[in-house]
């Protein structure tokens, strides 16, 4: 009988991804687009103008920021603080015993501290 071992690049991919791969892979798409969102523009309508694919830019540009707020935001709470990433891990548990006022206050000051992260580096950016 004859068995076949896949390689080491296709074991990997049979298990889930974590998160910190899944956000590396979409950091990666958004990069991509936002450097050819142009050519891809100029490709489906020839008569499109620097204003269209700026325009364009600059939406896919805030997708990537916020998309890299996030990314950094979950990288920097689990180096900083190490319990974080087992505590994320049973977030719901945790989270339903809460109150929903505690529901609340959670999730309104997450919301806005990413918010001000957001426009903070929209800030330093430009």
């Amino acid at each position: 009988m004859i068995t076949t071992h896949p390689s080491w690049l296709a074991q990997g991919w049979q298990e889930e991804l974590s998160l910190t791969e899944k956000m590396t892979i979409g950091t990666i798409v958004l990069c991509s687009i936002w450097l050819l969102t142009a050519s891809i523009l100029s490709l489906l309508d020839p008569t499109a103008g620097l204003l269209d694919s700026g325009i364009l830019t600059v939406l896919i540009f805030g997708l990537i920021v916020g998309w890299l707020a996030v990314y950094i935001s979950f990288w920097l709470q689990e180096l900083l603080w190490h319990p974080f990433k087992t505590f994320r891990q049973q977030f719901n548990n945790h989270f339903n015993e809460l109150t929903s006022w505690q529901q609340c206050i959670i999730y309104f000051s997450v919301f806005f501290l990413l918010l001000y992260a957001v426009i903070m580096v929209m800030v330093v950016v430009f």
